[in-house]
């Protein structure tokens, strides 16, 4: 879970939230929303997901979001939620997906490391994922990459997947 607590964790999430509010369409299933923050953009029902995946049994989502969680995940472990997800999509649904590239690792653990982010939160991390990942990811569970960018000096990214069909 995000310490918001450190000023640069509370700075990221709000430059997160700014990204992605105009990808929040309908019911909407928050994938690793701690404590729900972003649910004051939704307008549908609004579902919050962390370890437990129990909430979304039975649901159907207009948007998923996964805003900086996915490098928390074993990578086997993220295609499989990530079929999981396609199940729980409805047809015109989408992902929107932000995780940071392999190029801030060493400055993600430098300013972990003097303090100004959460030193746990960056231990975490299990895999930095690039754009090849991220394409793959989408291919290997039936998603196709709609839009993807980079931001942040390139030190974080932006992927919106779609049912490919």
């Amino acid at each position: 879970m995000i310490d918001t607590s450190y000023l640069l964790e509370s700075f990221l999430q709000k430059y997160r939230f700014s990204r992605v509010k105009n990808y929040i369409i309908g019911d909407v299933l928050d994938f690793g929303g701690n404590e729900g923050e972003l649910g004051k953009f939704v307008s549908g029902e609004y579902t919050v997901v962390n370890y437990d995946h129990k909430p979304m049994k039975n649901k159907m989502f207009d948007s998923i979001i996964s805003l900086a969680v996915v490098e928390h995940i074993e990578v086997k472990e993220v295609f499989r939620i990530f079929r999981k997800f396609k199940k729980h999509l409805k047809p015109n649904g989408h992902i929107y997906l932000t995780t940071p590239t392999p190029e801030s690792k060493p400055v993600l653990e430098l300013l972990a490391s003097i303090g100004f982010l959460e030193k746990e939160n960056i231990d975490e991390h299990k895999h930095y994922w690039n754009s090849k990942d991220i394409y793959l990811l989408a291919k290997k569970t039936g998603f196709k990459i709609k839009e993807y960018s980079k931001f942040q000096y390139g030190f974080n990214q932006a992927a919106l997947m779609v049912n490919n069909k």
